[in-house]
């Protein structure tokens, strides 16, 4: 008999079915829920749901934790899944949650609370994982610009949450995540208005870190996709090569790098085996049929 958590790895690991592509999508949207409540928390109107928004939170810490054990139940190698970078962000997501909610005291500690904006990191598993974005599979230029955006995404929202818990209760300037959120787009674009400033010296590290972080990573990430361009897997229509081993179409004419017999028209392509041609070898081809 199949096992729940190796009925669900399956699903999370097959998302070109039916089932695997809705439980991406109800992974991702309780995904986005979760941070949602961290984010949410953070405000002064969330007092009045403070009973509810622990509860809820431990539910979906819960259901993330089923998420792991099933992943690692189902990999083809424990000691490789569980070492993966995606799997310790996700562990290290879910942990504040349960034990803020098993231990209420635990909530006190800034370090833990702070922790708790990781769960952004799922992100990156369920946005980049086998490049892809649920059934659907992308390119190695699109592989680039989802790498960036989601670096960007993950670098502000950990380096908003940190600050906050840094300076909130100190620093008059941050009374809720939108405070540290501003602040940090204002700083990590190097704009530096001046209006919110942090006051901590451990604040005032986070930034330090967090602005080196913001012009090393995202240049890093689109470098190493140029730099992954490969001589070879020239392309049967426009005869460009440079694509990289993993691109399924070609960059200068989009033709299908994956088809096994491709078979090109030259009066229509504007190409032979040999180049491109001119214009007046197409028209006298032309002039000849």
């Amino acid at each position: 008999m199949t096992r729940p958590t190796e009925k669900f790895g399956q699903l999370l690991r097959d998302p070109e079915t039916k089932w695997g592509v809705v439980t991406s999508y109800i992974t991702y949207g309780l995904n986005i829920v979760f941070l949602g409540l961290y984010i949410f928390g953070t405000f002064e109107y969330a007092d009045q749901y403070a009973f509810i928004l622990p509860q809820v939170e431990f539910g979906l810490a819960l259901f993330f934790l089923f998420e792991y054990v099933s992943r690692i139940d189902y990999a083809d190698n424990t000691w490789a899944e569980i070492k993966s970078p995606y799997s310790i962000a996700d562990l290290l997501a879910i942990i504040p949650a349960l034990a803020i909610f098993i231990i209420p005291a635990a909530g006190q500690l800034a370090v833990l609370r702070s922790i708790q904006i990781l769960r952004v990191f799922r992100f990156l598993r369920l946005g980049l994982e086998n490049k892809r974005v649920f059934n659907y599979a992308l390119s190695a230029r699109q592989v680039v610009v989802a790498e960036a955006m989601t670096a960007i995404t993950i670098i502000l929202n950990l380096h908003a949450g940190l600050v906050y818990e840094l300076e909130a209760g100190v620093n008059p300037q941050f009374q809720n995540f939108g405070d540290a959120f501003y602040y940090s787009v204002v700083s990590l674009t190097t704009t530096g208005f001046g209006n919110v400033v942090p006051q901590t010296r451990p604040g005032q590290a986070v930034t330090s870190v967090g602005l080196v972080a913001a012009i090393t990573v995202i240049p890093w990430i689109v470098f190493r996709g140029r730099k992954g361009k490969v001589r070879g897997n020239k392309c049967p229509r426009c005869r460009s090569e440079g694509h990289k081993t993993e691109a399924n179409y070609c960059y200068e004419c989009g033709e299908d790098l994956t088809a096994e017999d491709v078979t090109v028209n030259p009066t229509q392509s504007g190409y032979f085996e040999g180049g491109p041609l001119s214009s007046r070898d197409r028209r006298a081809e032309l002039e000849d049929d």
